[in-house]
């Protein structure tokens, strides 16, 4: 009895190595109080049942990665809005915010992307995230007038022990704070935050001239952008300039925008650009791009 319960033991475990094995993301952390001046205003934050609990979840290389953004996702919006605003007040739907009197403007920040590289992927240097949001801005009847888009970026050390989940969350939450600091210090710039600078309620668009299509996509999309660099070292003699293609973004001189100081410049996914990626505090109209 017992040599075969030992048996079973040994083929249950043996069915569990070789199944996939799982690592579980979870960044935590808080951020530090920002220092920026309020905008005077009264905002509704909305913050869905899905963008609540968002995961992303796929496998590589017979390992399944479950990453589970959406308490920390609710809980950065939280600071960032009442950081950012005099008066925030978070709800679960458009509908719900609209309702609410005295809002000067509604805003809906979801997370539209999520990528990440192993430290394995890394050459075994150190984890990087990606994390790419997006803002619908509404007027406070809830008629859509914008969208924001911007992007996190974040690394980690490699794991010197474990599956790196931990790792994994700490540049997950480095790319949450890169995104909050970038909204935190470009949205007043902004052409959409105008009105509210001064204590006025966002006005609905108007209706386009141009056709039903580009009136329900709600305008022009701003962005808050990045640039890409290349922060390896640079060698003594240089590439001259006629053997550079010319659809590359000119090369920045060394240290001109520097990395955060508490992390070392994060990559992108593997299936982005090889140049490494840092912020650049501008905007653009995306429509000009």
């Amino acid at each position: 009895m017992n040599r075969a319960s030992t048996s079973l033991a040994l083929v249950t475990g043996l069915l569990v190595l070789g199944g996939c094995a799982k690592v579980a993301v979870r960044p935590e952390g808080d951020l530090p109080k920002p220092l920026v001046v309020a905008t005077p205003a009264k905002v509704g934050v909305v913050v869905t049942p899905e963008a609540g609990n968002y995961t992303h979840k796929e496998s590589r290389a017979s390992v399944d990665y479950e990453a589970t953004l959406g308490p920390s996702h609710k809980h950065l919006v939280e600071e960032i809005f009442k950081a950012e605003f005099t008066d925030a007040k978070v709800f679960d739907s458009v509908d719900a915010a609209r309702v609410e009197p005295g809002l000067m403007a509604i805003f809906e920040p979801r997370i539209e992307q999520f990528s990440f590289a192993n430290a394995k992927e890394t050459g075994g240097v150190y984890c990087a995230v990606t994390i790419r949001y997006n803002i619908a801005i509404y007027a406070p009847d809830g008629s859509l007038v914008d969208n924001l888009t911007l992007t996190g970026y974040g690394s980690g050390p490699a794991p010197k022990i474990g599956n790196g989940e931990e790792e994994l969350g700490i540049a997950a939450y480095a790319a949450m704070r890169d995104a909050a600091a970038k909204f935190l210090t470009q949205f007043p710039g902004l052409d959409i935050a105008k009105p509210l600078l001064a204590s006025h309620a966002i006005e609905p668009r108007a209706p386009s001239v141009t056709g039903p299509a580009e009136a329900a996509a709600g305008g022009p999309e701003m962005t808050i952008e990045t640039v890409p660099i290349n922060d390896q070292p640079v060698a003594a003699t240089t590439t001259p300039s006629s053997q550079a293609p010319s659809s590359q973004a000119p090369s920045a001189p060394p240290g001109s925008v520097p990395a955060p100081a508490d992390q070392p410049a994060a990559p992108p996914a593997p299936s982005q650009s090889p140049s490494q990626m840092a912020p650049l505090l501008t905007t653009k109209s995306a429509s000009s791009l």
